[in-house]
């Protein structure tokens, strides 16, 4: 009797270890992405806080679509195999991201030398990335093997290793006196550089040694819809940096990047630490659903029963958060003179990071049922209304910019929850086909 709570109990602590892993490692990651605009709203005057904005939008839009081909994909699919079958797509994952991490560099490298150095949109500092970016694009495809291999401990460590060599390198930095946009640029460079290294080495792959194009074959179901809504989504964030650099100025995407940076990355860190987790469970559950029997009956009620339960959880959850960050946030921007200006948009950004959350289910399970197409139609959704607003809400300055982005975030919300409605009806084992004497008696009857 006792041998069974016991089991539980066990089965119990792993989990707890296993989620831990995962979101230590997002705290970790999220830190040191975090670093550059936290401390560049620190250390740098606006102007170069705004150059250092745009720079590190044009990384992150480089990274994320990297991540589109071949992260999610790892995320979604290799979580469902084992042994040869799994070190094949991880091998030829690196390779395609090695290859994604040089195409960057030559662009990087190209618009340096022939973007205008003058006017409001300055892509300067962009020079400072070139050489990393293709140890960035390998190191966030490291952390999504582990992730899929249900390996967050391992994905912990390499994060641990670049954000305490980021750490270094700032501190270096900031001790001479050389701040500047493009120092803590170099910093996230190094560090991501190391993580890298530390991961080939351990796991013993040559970043070389794959075929990208038998990854793209494989994997073109996938990777062909998550790259175009990556896309979408990162030409949307993109877009918002011109847009209000343009629209209003480069002092303005200075102080909305800083608010974002304070209360809603830590958000979207939170998220995307969640789906590592939550995506590849989801994936397996999609796969066992597809199976005749009960087996597949039960694996479908998990994956609706977890969204459920979830989509509540996250909810609360999102309310507590902005009834607590929102007043809080203000008073600390109203306090600090030089973001005082700022403090009307913790409101709107508070209410987005809560958007952001109740989301998590419903994009989760839509990844692990292999819904790409839906998650395409999804973010133009919440793109097209995004910009749409922010447009519109700059006419009236940068707070009702900032509401504008809050009905894009609102809209995808809503587009997401239905589109996950439709697809339920897919979930689940195929029906059984009648005997065939009923059959032969139903034709009788009819006759």
């Amino acid at each position: 009797m006792t041998e069974q709570p016991s089991r539980r109990l066990q089965a119990l602590r792993v989990a707890s270890r296993f989620v831990g892993a995962g979101l230590l490692d997002q705290v970790v990651i999220a830190t040191a992405n975090a670093a550059n605009t936290l401390l560049g709203g620190i250390l740098l005057s606006k102007g170069q806080f705004g150059a250092l904005a745009l720079a590190l939008s044009v990384g992150y839009f480089s990274m994320y679509l990297n991540r589109a081909i071949v992260g999610d994909v790892l995320l979604a699919l290799a979580s469902r195999y084992d042994g040869d079958h799994r070190a094949r797509l991880i091998r030829n994952g690196l390779t395609t991201a090695l290859c994604s991490g040089l195409v960057t560099t030559l662009i990087f490298v190209a618009i340096w030398l022939l973007w205008p150095h003058s006017g409001k949109i300055d892509l300067r500092e962009l020079i400072w990335l070139a050489p990393f970016m293709l140890p960035i694009m390998l190191h966030d495809t490291a952390r999504c093997d582990y992730l899929a291999d249900r390996r967050p401990e391992k994905a912990l460590g390499i994060d641990l290793v670049w954000f305490g060599t980021q750490a270094v390198a700032i501190l270096a930095m900031v001790l001479t006196g050389n701040s500047s946009p493009g120092g803590l640029l170099a910093a996230w460079g190094i560090g991501a550089t190391a993580g890298a290294t530390v991961y080939l080495l351990r796991e013993g792959y040559l970043p070389w040694a794959g075929n990208p194009k038998a990854w793209l074959a494989e994997t073109r179901h996938l990777s062909g819809w998550f790259t175009a809504t990556a896309v979408v989504a990162q030409v949307q964030v993109l877009s918002i940096s011109f847009l209000v650099a343009g629209k209003l100025s480069k002092i303005d995407l200075g102080n909305l990047r800083f608010v974002q940076t304070v209360q809603l990355q830590p958000v979207q860190n939170l998220v995307a630490a969640i789906q590592g987790l939550l995506v590849p469970r989801a994936s397996r559950n999609a796969a066992d659903a597809a199976k005749p029997g009960a087996e597949g009956q039960a694996a479908a009620a998990t994956l609706r029963r977890q969204t459920r339960q979830l989509a509540i959880a996250f909810a609360i959850l999102g309310a507590v958060m902005v009834a607590a960050v929102w007043p809080l946030v203000s008073w600390i921007l109203t306090t600090t003179g030089k973001f005082a200006e700022a403090a009307p948009l913790a409101l709107p950004i508070a209410l987005q990071g809560a958007v952001y959350l109740l989301q998590v289910p419903f994009t989760a399970a839509m990844r692990g049922m292999h819904r790409a197409r839906m998650l395409f139609v999804q973010y133009v959704v919440f793109a097209t209304v995004s910009l749409t607003g922010l447009s519109v809400g700059a006419n009236y300055g940068l707070q009702g910019a900032a509401w504008g982005l809050l009905a894009g975030s609102t809209a995808g919300l809503i587009c997401m929850m239905v589109l996950y409605v439709y697809a339920l009806k897919w979930v689940g084992p195929p029906p059984e086909p009648a005997p065939a004497s009923s059959t032969r008696l139903d034709a009788a009857q009819n006759a």
